[in-house]
């Protein structure tokens, strides 16, 4: 049976492991992205690495807004009130990001089945590439201000 202070502790331990894993899960996207933009010349083979590369980039989104960003509230609630405000502040870039994202992937849904917009798929991957690189500082900003600052 727990005792008192240790819930704290357990519950951080369950908190580290979520971000740790979503984080694993941002090196396999951007490894997936890296991957994408060297293949310029097999049609076939850029389309089955663009499947996977939007798959895991909706699991990574889905897990940081259900899973990371809720968490990270939760702490900032309970351990910071600037942390609260820092996260009410980014989260609409998050968002916005996360709306540019599933546009993406809405749009390589139908890359699928007309391969004429090959071309400008390639350049949308680049701006989301930026985008992002972006999300990914806000991300770190996030973790380094709201989830250590509750370590202490």
């Amino acid at each position: 049976m727990l005792e008192q202070g240790q819930f704290g502790v357990v519950e951080r331990v369950g908190v580290n492991s979520v971000i740790h894993k979503w984080l694993v899960e941002r090196q396999e996207l951007i490894r997936l992205y890296c991957a994408l933009t060297v293949e310029e010349t097999n049609l076939p083979m850029f389309l089955r690495s663009l499947e996977t590369f939007c798959e895991v980039l909706v699991d990574y989104l889905s897990a940081g807004h259900f899973e990371v960003f809720t968490e990270l509230e939760n702490e900032a609630k309970t351990f910071d009130e600037r942390g609260l405000q820092l996260v009410n502040a980014l989260y609409p870039y998050l968002e916005q990001s996360t709306e540019l994202a599933l546009c993406f992937n809405d749009r390589c849904e139908q890359l699928k089945v007309s391969h004429r917009d090959f071309k400008k798929i390639r350049e949308e991957l680049s701006y989301l590439g930026e985008s992002l690189t972006d999300r990914f500082q806000l991300e770190d900003q996030l973790i380094e201000y709201v989830h250590k600052a509750s370590a202490v």
